[in-house]
């Protein structure tokens, strides 16, 4: 907003909010719901895309905290496990990305729904827009029998449909 020298007031009349609200969106420490529609509007008021606003890594939706190298690990392959969720969307339907970490890198694959059971990664997909982001799941180690991973929602500085234009075009 300083850059485009506008000001809270500026804001909040073109997107018919409160000033206070304004406020609380660029000074919370943690993200309030924002809607696509209200999302959109802040975009156009400052001439922006929402990656220059936003920066959204994970969303654990489980109470086990990943480690710090795995979520390294999620945020140097974002685009990549972002482009393989869509690319297994398009061509198999709904269905979450499994990341493993392995000493001598990432393994990164996409598994349909009706391949999963357990009631939170169905209820993680359910809610999903595959458009927009990407269920993962996360397992510590290659051994995909346990039911020791956590699930989270990812999304990047770009969507799942641009990462994969990305990998396409070979950048």
């Amino acid at each position: 907003m300083a850059q485009k020298r506008i000001r809270n007031k500026d804001l909040a009349e073109a997107l018919d909010i409160t000033e206070n609200s304004v406020y609380r969106l660029r000074k919370t420490d943690e993200m309030p719901r924002l809607t696509p529609e209200r999302l959109n509007g802040i975009c156009t008021v400052l001439n922006c895309q929402p990656g220059d606003l936003l920066e959204w890594i994970a969303d654990v939706t489980d109470s086990q905290p990943l480690p710090k190298q795995a979520l390294a690990n999620l945020t140097q392959f974002c685009d990549r496990i972002l482009a393989l969720s869509w690319q297994g969307y398009r061509r198999y339907g709904d269905g979450a990305v499994i990341y493993t970490d392995h000493e001598t890198g990432p393994e990164i694959a996409y598994i349909e729904r009706d391949k999963l059971s357990d009631p939170e990664c169905l209820q993680a997909i359910a809610s999903n827009r595959p458009e927009m982001a990407a269920v993962v799941l996360y397992y510590p180690t290659s051994n995909y029998d346990t039911s020791d991973y956590s699930i989270f929602v990812l999304t990047g500085h770009r969507s799942p449909p641009e990462c994969y234009a990305l990998l396409l075009a070979g950048q």
